[in-house]
């Protein structure tokens, strides 16, 4: 038996060197166990640091390579395993294995990159930068991703937000962008990051404003905006108290007098222009 630990282990970059070196031995998915760098010697298990890196290892696609880099963030215990299985028979006679959508394993492994994909589109849309206290052009934000994506989705930050200095802090990992280099550190701790600035007032400002109160669906707005992030947003803040005088807002919509739209100025020129030809006919 053999023993890969990749270190990080929501790194793609060491996921790759490990699979490899093991490929190019020509060590089966049976004859490997996957760990991390907290994982010694499994029963005697031979480290697969401890074999040479391989001339030459056969090529695989584009798309199997996207589809690793996003399952490798997941959290899914038994993920490295699964993409060097993947990987095996890709390179063993499966080359068409990735097209098959019934097969157990790409079902699984194309599962695993769907909620990566949501959950990168949750950290899109729920990070707040608030200013550092003292500073007026230092950022810092505080997110809890469900997965280990920060350094999928920071390329993304730094094109946003290239031109002010900031920090994504997160439970595992962070992001620094000092306006010209981006640098990744150990994760923080969320008293780390401001817990306000003086932009929360226009942010719930301008939610109260657009909250339209008639289009109101808890269930659906909770599954595109989980509870869990309310906390994170200054525009959610209000949310609780704008849910329950949703009722009464939508009755008193409903019980103004209804008013014919205004007529555009150009139709109304329009009009005279028109009655004046009549009368002077």
């Amino acid at each position: 038996m053999y023993l890969a630990r990749v270190d990080p282990p929501w790194s793609f970059t060491a996921w790759r060197e490990q699979a490899r070196k093991a490929l190019g031995a020509g060590i089966a998915p049976d004859q490997l166990s996957w760990g991390d760098a907290n994982d010694g010697d499994l029963f005697g298990s031979e480290l697969v640091d401890s074999l040479p890196v391989p001339a030459r290892t056969p090529s695989v696609s584009a798309e199997f390579l996207g589809l690793a880099a996003g399952v490798i963030a997941h959290r899914e215990p038994q993920r490295h395993a699964l993409l060097y299985r993947l990987l095996w028979r890709l390179t063993h006679g499966e080359k068409r294995l990735l097209s098959d959508p019934i097969d157990a394993d790409v079902h699984r492994a194309r599962t695993l990159a769907k909620t990566i994909g949501r959950d990168l589109h949750k950290m899109k849309a729920f990070v707040r930068f608030r200013a550092v206290p003292g500073t007026t052009d230092d950022f810092v934000a505080w997110f809890e991703p469900e997965h280990h994506i920060l350094d999928l989705v920071v390329p993304f930050f730094v094109r946003r937000f290239a031109g002010m200095r900031w920090a994504i802090l997160t439970p595992y990992r962070s992001a620094v962008w000092d306006g010209d280099a981006l640098a990744m550190g150990e994760g923080g701790l969320r008293s780390d990051a401001p817990a306000e600035d003086a932009s929360e007032t226009m942010w719930q400002t301008y939610y109260a404003n657009i909250f339209n109160p008639a289009r109101l669906n808890p269930r659906m707005m909770r599954q595109e905006m989980p509870q869990k992030y309310w906390k994170h947003l200054p525009e959610t803040h209000r949310l609780p108290e704008m849910i329950r005088n949703a009722g009464v807002r939508v009755r008193e919509m409903a019980e103004r007098d209804a008013q014919a739209p205004a007529k555009p100025r150009m139709v109304e020129r329009a009009i005279a222009a028109t009655k004046q030809k009549k009368g002077s006919e």
